[in-house]
């Protein structure tokens, strides 16, 4: 559910809810943000080009990216 719901927010250009949907995925089931393609790429887009969103530095630690 969290990641369906990340992949909307993110869609809708809502990057806050994106990261607090993606960070309570990773807090129920960390496999499904770090090696879900699709999931990723919205963590790795979010973190890359919304750096400064609250969780974006806490979920790139999370799946081994380095926010800038």
């Amino acid at each position: 559910m969290h990641t369906d719901l990340a992949r909307a927010w993110w869609q809708w250009g809502k990057p806050q809810q994106t990261a607090d949907a993606l960070l309570e995925a990773l807090r129920v089931s960390p496999a499904e943000v770090r090696d879900r393609p699709a999931i990723r790429r919205v963590a790795d887009e979010l973190i890359n080009r919304r750096p400064h969103t609250a969780g974006a530095r806490e979920l790139a630690s999370a799946i081994g990216l380095r926010a800038r």
